[in-house]
């Protein structure tokens, strides 16, 4: 008896050294939903779909991106965040909504540290500044000359309030001594339509969306945020060349999941996130979204929300 228990005993913990013990470890066992944020149609919810479809591979289960806009991402990130836990609610947005909102309007009542688990980042993109190709100025220099002998082109168009493009806007008046008026408009897209029609004498928007009609000579990128250039657009200076400090910065879209998600959750879907952002065909469409892939590990993300978090804060004088 004694060594046929010892048989048994030994089969057990070779199995074991196979199979996860029941109860130790928690995988994605559902379909999963993907809150963006944000309407269909736009950059982060193309992106979302995109990565869904490797998502789903990765991890065997369905994928379903559910679109909930409204009140500057408000709406889709407090759904995440009265979510369970349990890997079937994930949100997939930008540090504006998960970030500066929070900062800006009280009432929002989430926090990203406190109330998400980063899972992981997809991918940057820079804030650009654009001016109308029929502009009689066509880089930096012209504009600022115009802009500080004729008031009536002191004011720029805005995605939303209260975040980098209206810093930017703001950064812009201090440097040149002068008040900036930003034109708040529902998103990008309406931005630099009306940027194109001449409409507005400014605008100040992603890179994905300033790309496609600068490429088309519809509208002329004068200056980007970041630290460096844009191999996008190499022959564009940034704000910081230009003698502007204070707007290195970029916006990143990432995936979060309600708090307290089981580590090794987080851990499987940050591996499934980098091995879909290492895909050639998901690389060529992140270049042609304008977007810079980001792959980071589950500490690097948690890191980069810490960091966005304090810069944001001292940005708007939020003491909280």
């Amino acid at each position: 008896m004694k060594k046929l228990a010892c048989i048994t005993a030994i089969a057990v913990s070779s199995v074991g050294g196979l199979l996860p013990a029941a109860g130790l470890a928690q995988t994605f066992k559902a379909p999963i939903k993907i809150v963006v944020p944000y309407a269909a149609g736009g950059g982060t919810d193309v992106l979302a779909r995109l990565l869904g479809q490797g998502l789903s591979k990765e991890l065997g289960q369905s994928v379903l991106i559910e679109n909930k806009a409204g009140a500057s991402g408000q709406i889709g990130t407090q759904f995440v965040q009265a979510a369970a836990p349990n890997g079937a609610t994930l949100l997939f947005t930008v540090d504006h909504s998960l970030i500066t909102v929070p900062l800006t309007t009280p009432a929002a009542r989430y926090d990203a540290a406190a109330d998400f688990t980063a899972l992981g980042q997809a991918a940057r993109s820079v804030w650009t500044l654009s001016i109308p190709a029929s502009a009689p100025y066509q880089d930096f220099a012209g504009f600022a000359a115009a802009l500080k002998a004729d008031a009536s082109l002191r004011s720029f168009g805005v995605p939303f309030t209260d975040g980098a493009p209206t810093l930017i806007g703001q950064a812009l008046g201090r440097r040149w001594g002068v008040a900036m008026t930003a034109i708040p408009y529902s998103g990008s897209g309406p931005v630099i339509q009306n940027v194109m029609a001449a409409q507005v004498p400014a605008g100040i928007t992603g890179m994905p969306e300033a790309m496609a009609v600068h490429r088309s000579g519809k509208a002329r990128v004068i200056a980007v945020s970041g630290t460096r250039r844009s191999a996008l657009l190499p022959d564009v200076p940034t704000f910081k060349e230009l003698g502007i400090e204070g707007l290195e910065f970029y916006t990143f879209l990432g995936f979060f999941a309600p708090k307290n998600l089981p580590r090794d959750m987080a851990q499987e879907f940050n591996a499934a996130l980098r091995k879909v952002l290492a895909e050639p065909a998901v690389l060529e469409k992140l270049s042609g979204m304008s977007l810079q892939p980001a792959p980071t590990t589950l500490a690097e993300a948690g890191e980069e929300v810490a960091s966005l978090e304090r810069f944001w804060k001292q940005a708007l004088g939020v003491a909280r």
